[in-house]
């Protein structure tokens, strides 16, 4: 663990499920890709929660102080930022009349208002009232019993979803569709849940093993690694596209395997690995890059970056496109995590400016963490 209390290889783990998060928006992934991604990249980040709330001892907090810490980093950004997108949605109606409604704005505000979330905002929600009843679970009720909830819990979304569908259809409009998103908002909390308990017990049950047995070979973790990385492409590919965010689990049994497995999988295998600065700053920034890659354009400029490449290089390939995509997006994240971090701190919930670890070749020069 380093000096910071972070744990440089799960900052690792979140830079990998970060960067399949932007490739699966992006344009040049295949069907092939987009069902073996999203099979594990949105529950590794619940997985990894329910690690740190263990680690942490979360559950032996204050509710008020645990309430309020989470609420900062997590709530206010999701209002900041619905704010965000909405005022880049007038702009593009304003602009582009033709790609943007008076109606999908409208909509938005439902999505935001109701707690469901515009794009890629639904996973703060989720994950903030995931950990408020996971919190509240392991506070008040015996271990057997939150893993008997937890259990329910993780086949639980599927079925009460058909059941919304049944008495609020999508075709519902106005207050109702209001009503229609903040159901599927609450529907996703007993998923979050489930995979906040299972990092949970998954690192209670290792701590448990090593105290009795030792430490395991390094070679030995990383076989396991390899190993968990096959069972979930076999669970992936065996399964149909899944989504957490329109609660899609297709086989419940293949969809828990798939993130499971490539989530402690990637875990065995990046613990030891030396530590990748891009990685890890992308992995630490994780929720900036969330924020800012899909409705704030970055996605959409650097696309036509690429197109404007291939058009001057006339004899360009499709891996020259693929490269300068996501060149013009990493290039652009850094400097969005450093002016953030630095400047606007205030839109990721922090009170203060946060430290921005530079690559190595620019601390040898004699250069310091920038904060």
């Amino acid at each position: 663990m380093e000096k910071s209390g972070r744990l440089a290889y799960m900052d690792m783990v979140k830079g990998i499920a970060i960067i399949l998060v932007v490739l699966g928006h992006s344009p040049v992934v295949s069907d092939g890709v987009l069902t073996w991604l999203t099979s594990f990249h949105m529950p590794l980040f619940f997985i990894l929660s329910g690690i740190l709330f263990y680690l942490k001892h979360s559950h032996t907090e204050d509710l008020k102080d645990y309430a309020l810490k989470r609420f900062r980093g997590m709530m206010i950004p999701y209002f900041i930022f619905s704010v965000v997108y909405i005022g880049v949605f007038y702009y593009y109606l304003a602009r582009f009349p033709e790609v943007m409604t008076m109606a999908f704005i409208r909509e938005s505000y439902l999505q935001a208002l109701s707690l469901y979330g515009i794009s890629v905002l639904w996973f703060l929600p989720t994950i903030f009232f995931g950990e408020l009843v996971f919190y509240g679970l392991m506070k008040r009720l015996p271990r057997w019993a939150v893993v008997l909830i937890i259990s329910v819990f993780a086949f639980l979304p599927p079925f009460l979803k058909s059941g919304l569908d049944v008495y609020l259809p999508d075709s519902v409009t106005g207050m109702t569709l209001f009503a229609r998103y903040f159901f599927l908002g609450l529907i996703r909390i007993p998923e979050a849940v489930a995979f906040l308990g299972i990092g949970y017990g998954v690192r209670y049950l290792c701590d448990v093993y090593t105290r009795r047995r030792g430490q395991v070979q390094s070679s030995v973790e990383v076989l396991m690694g390899v190993g968990l990385m096959l069972l979930h492409a076999a669970a992936a590919f065996g399964n149909e596209r899944v989504d957490m965010h329109f609660i899609v689990q297709g086989d419940p049994i293949l969809f828990h395997v798939a993130a499971c497995s490539a989530t402690f999988g990637l875990l065995l295998i990046c613990k030891h690995l030396p530590k990748v600065w891009l990685l890890d700053v992308l992995g630490v920034n994780s929720l900036i890059v969330m924020l800012t890659h899909l409705d704030c354009q970055v996605l959409s400029y650097g696309v036509q970056f690429a197109s404007k490449m291939n058009e001057f290089i006339t004899r360009a390939k499709d891996y020259f496109y693929i490269l300068n995509l996501f060149a013009f997006i990493l290039v652009a994240e850094i400097i969005l995590i450093y002016v953030i971090n630095r400047w606007l701190y205030f839109l990721i919930g922090k009170s203060k400016p946060v430290k921005t670890e530079l690559p190595k070749w620019i601390r040898r020069r004699g250069l310091k963490v920038v904060k």
